[in-house]
């Protein structure tokens, strides 16, 4: 491990944000991982098990592990359920090599920094794609039958609710060059960006990740500066909710899309997927249909025959999908993980508060972009508690610090 530590921290944080728009990158480099993880606790489990951050990743993973096992008792699609439980078991162990990784202070800063600048790409790829038609990586503008543009980027649903979660660590690297108002306006391309996606749930994604932010900020930092600068994130914020809608009305008519597959096409049923979904758990709120199971609840069900529903589809609302999935002891789960994570959000430090928001907009009950249970949605979940674990374990806490400071000035007074 001597050389994958010798690399910066930072570094290697960003780039396993950045393999999210790399389709499967994130997926091998997780399984890679867990393969370690399992090797390591296979030849010294009190050493895995001992390793900080271990027993409290476990915890909140077992918030998810847990029902996702209950549920395979009534498993409708057995096969899509097993390989989800499977892969929630994988982080746990993946989560180990993250672990060993130290992630102080000025290095978080440092990520955070990198993380604005490739979101700044990820902003860029979504503005070309919008003029253009395509992505700078390639990807199609999508068209829904109902003339509604989809600007996608490099995350095909997930675009505009990739950017609202990962905004807050952005916004705190402007605030962090004491610009003002004039750095202020560096977040309006990154607003606007998530209203031209596409996806109203990801605008309210980001109005949320906005108040998360001011939230912490206001209760950690109470600096004179902290209202004006929380003032001019929403003024921008409120302009780019006009521009981005200005802007794609402008644009989608000159540049030609993709016509959209079944799999963007869903987006346009919701309503019919929301009141099966609820239909389904009524049905099986014990332990639900099994993980990545309603689609092949819908399939059977008359009131969507005349849709092009297929086993891989979802309710598209995290809410709606943990309890059609896994039930009431999923909804539970669920409820417990925001506990955890709500009390982190009142740490003194920052750096935990921000990133403790950021786990819980990854898995925001709204969101309807993406599956609950999908690749993408769990390599998140891995990545942001993996570093919140690591974030709380590596920065001290402000007392902590004050007695370190106190005991060198005492040994150096005694030493005089």
């Amino acid at each position: 491990m001597q050389k994958f530590s010798d690399i910066s921290p930072a570094v290697i944080w960003v780039f396993l944000f950045f393999t999210l728009s790399l389709s499967s990158a994130t997926r091998q480099f997780i399984w890679l991982m867990s393969l370690v993880g399992i090797a390591m606790c296979a030849r010294d489990p009190k050493g895995f098990f001992g390793t900080d951050g271990i027993r409290r990743f476990w915890v909140v993973l077992s918030c998810f592990l847990v029902p996702a096992v209950l549920s395979l008792f009534d498993a409708i699609n057995v096969e899509r359920a097993v390989s989800g439980v499977v892969r929630f078991m994988a982080y746990g162990f993946a989560v180990w090599v993250m672990l060993q990784i130290k992630l102080d202070r000025p290095e978080s800063h440092r990520m955070m920094s990198l993380l604005g600048a490739v979101l700044m790409v990820w902003v860029v790829d979504g503005l070309v794609q919008l003029l253009t038609g395509l992505s700078v990586f390639g990807n199609p503008l999508i068209e829904l039958d109902s003339g509604h543009t989809l600007v996608t980027g490099s995350f095909r649903t997930g675009y505009g609710s990739t950017l609202a979660i990962l905004s807050p660590f952005y916004l705190e690297a402007l605030r962090r060059t004491r610009g003002g108002f004039a750095v202020s306006v560096l977040s309006l391309p990154l607003f606007a960006t998530i209203v031209m996606s596409g996806n109203e749930a990801s605008i309210l994604h980001a109005l949320f990740a906005l108040c998360g932010y001011a939230l912490v900020l206001c209760r950690v930092e109470r600096g004179a500066d902290t209202v004006p600068w929380l003032v001019s994130l929403s003024v921008c914020f409120c302009l780019a909710v006009v521009a981005g809608s200005v802007l794609t009305e402008t644009f989608r008519a000159s540049a030609s899309g993709q016509a959209a597959t079944d799999t963007y096409r869903a987006l346009e049923y919701l309503p019919d997927f929301w009141i099966s979904a609820w239909s389904g758990f009524l049905d099986h709120w014990v332990n639900g249909v099994g993980v990545r199971g309603w689609g092949s609840l819908a399939v059977s069900l008359d009131n969507l025959s005349n849709l092009p529903v297929t086993d891989r589809w979802h309710p598209h609302l995290f809410v709606l999908e943990v309890a059609v999935d896994t039930g009431v002891p999923g909804l539970m789960g669920y409820l417990f993980f925001f506990v955890f994570l709500g009390r982190r959000l009142f740490d003194k430090r920052i750096e935990i508060a921000l990133c403790s928001l950021i786990v819980m907009l990854a898995l925001f009950p709204l969101n309807s972009a993406v599956s609950f249970y999908s690749y993408f949605s769990g390599n998140f979940l891995f990545l942001t508690l993996a570093l919140l674990i690591a974030l709380d374990r590596d920065i001290p806490l402000p007392s902590e610090i004050d007695s370190a400071v106190e005991t060198v000035a005492v040994r150096a007074e005694s030493d005089r």
